[in-house]
């Protein structure tokens, strides 16, 4: 559980303590955050009029993990050092419940999709990746093993998150596919899957764009390590 990970080293008492009880830790949901929209500029991120972010958070950057109040919270997605809101969105969040949230191009603005990360326990035997797809303008897509049948998700459509599949660790290639026509639109170079840990596989950037950081790429998340 990465909650107890989390608070793993400040549990730990030595034993000349032994007899000081510890306090209570107040419950909290424990939140990433990928910075997923290419037309976003650099932005300040709050939940409850609580800045979350100590320096603005650029396109393909990512907030790691951290403690937030559970309930419903006012995330609140501005450009650095605005008062202006680029987006406000209600989101609830459980105790002792660990969550990403993906920042993506609307028509018209940005929206945040929060979803639950939920992992089996990860062992050395298997590495586990998800899928998330944040390219506006790409249709459903496949993620597959390059040079192989094997599938890693199916039809995954724009903004949406695929869960946790068990994948064989080592060196592999990564191929998007157009669910229609079977096309390869974007293949990794090696990338080094390793047992106990937890991936996210990002298909980001656009189609129609050849150059530059806006693109068509994937990027490669890790969530947790089982150390």
């Amino acid at each position: 559980m990465l909650a107890a990970a989390i608070f793993a080293g400040s549990l730990t008492l030595t034993s000349c303590m032994d007899d000081i009880e510890s306090p209570d830790l107040p419950p909290a949901a424990y939140v990433s955050i990928f910075q997923g929209a290419t037309d976003a500029p650099a932005m300040d991120i709050y939940a409850n009029q609580n800045r979350v972010n100590q320096n603005p958070l650029e396109y393909a950057q990512i907030l790691p993990y951290s403690a937030f109040y559970p309930g419903t919270r006012d995330f609140r997605f501005s450009a650095f050092n605005s008062a202006t809101s680029l987006l406000e969105k209600d989101l609830v969040l459980a105790a002792d419940s660990v969550y990403s949230i993906f920042v993506a191009n609307e028509a018209e603005g940005i929206d945040a999709i929060l979803t639950k990360d939920v992992w089996e326990e990860p062992t050395a035997e298997k590495a586990q990746l998800r899928f998330v797809h944040l390219s506006s303008d790409a249709a459903n897509v496949n993620l597959e093993v390059a040079d192989s049948d094997v599938s890693v998700a199916e039809g995954v459509a724009f903004k949406s998150v695929s869960g946790f599949m068990e994948v064989e660790p080592g060196n592999v290639k990564l191929a998007v596919k157009s669910t229609s026509t079977g096309e390869t639109l974007i293949q990794s170079g090696t990338l080094e899957l390793k047992g106990n840990r937890v991936y996210t596989l990002v298909l980001r950037g656009m189609q129609a764009e050849t150059t530059g950081d806006k693109k068509l790429d994937i990027q490669l998340v890790t969530n947790f390590v089982n150390y």
